[in-house]
């Protein structure tokens, strides 16, 4: 993907090191050129940051809702009409990130069931690239070769909600704690679903390993970055 058709709204993480620490900067795409895209102004204390070394840069864009790695050149200041923003420096192809797609990836979620004329209410209880299990409310009428249609929403109170809906197999039944589960193939999972769900696992991962590590680790542009202030403005 070229760095320029990387649409605005869409979320970006760049991974630059200091002193053998990694810091994320966590920012958004106001607009893609042909040699970078500019983003949201980028505090570090009471100044702008400057970075002038290579970094890596991961960019969740909002147009196919796919995850791409491009390599960065620089992060500086610039001023435009609209104010200060911050232009991040990138010539290069992006590569979408490949997704997880052996792993099963709990979801727990609402959603629904409709099969043979019925509709169950169901919690989404985990999914992989070619097959989902639902938890399933009430009697189940349902039996193994059987076709669903499966509907559930991903997102929270801070993002954008997005509703999925495919055709799923039934391939077995279990029980998760008194309640029946059902197993189900999918021939074709929509790229959005492992998209978003692997956006969401990558943030908890995130949020894990940040609250294990040192004071100096820095996440997105809320945090007091004045002790890296004379490396960051070099």
């Amino acid at each position: 993907m070229r760095i320029e058709d990387v649409m605005r709204g869409s979320s970006v993480l760049a991974e630059i090191e200091i002193q053998n620490q990694q810091v994320l900067i966590s920012t958004e795409v106001l607009f893609g050129m042909k040699d970078g895209v500019l983003v949201n102004r980028i505090m570090v204390g009471d100044g702008d940051l400057i970075w002038r070394r290579p970094c890596k840069l991961t960019i969740h864009n909002k147009r196919d809702e796919r995850t791409y790695v491009f390599q960065a050149a620089s992060i500086e200041p610039v001023e435009t009409q609209y104010g200060p923003v911050h232009k991040i420096v990138s010539a290069s192809e992006g590569e979408q990130k490949e997704m997880r797609v052996a792993e099963r990836m709990e979801v727990i979620r609402l959603g629904s069931v409709f099969s043979h004329g019925i509709t169950y209410k169901a919690i989404i209880y985990d999914i992989s690239a070619t097959g989902i299990a639902v938890i399933l409310d009430g009697n189940v009428h349902m039996k193994i070769g059987d076709n669903c249609t499966i509907r559930f929403i991903l997102g929270d109170s801070k993002e954008v909600l997005r509703a999925f809906e495919f055709e799923a197999e039934v391939v077995r039944f279990f029980d998760v704690k008194g309640r029946v589960a059902v197993g189900c193939r999918v021939r074709n999972m929509p790229p959005g679903v492992l998209d978003a769900l692997n956006q969401i696992e990558a943030q908890k991962e995130l949020q894990a390993a940040l609250s294990e590590a040192e004071e100096d680790v820095v996440l997105n542009v809320d945090v007091d970055m004045s002790k890296y202030s004379n490396i960051l403005k070099e």
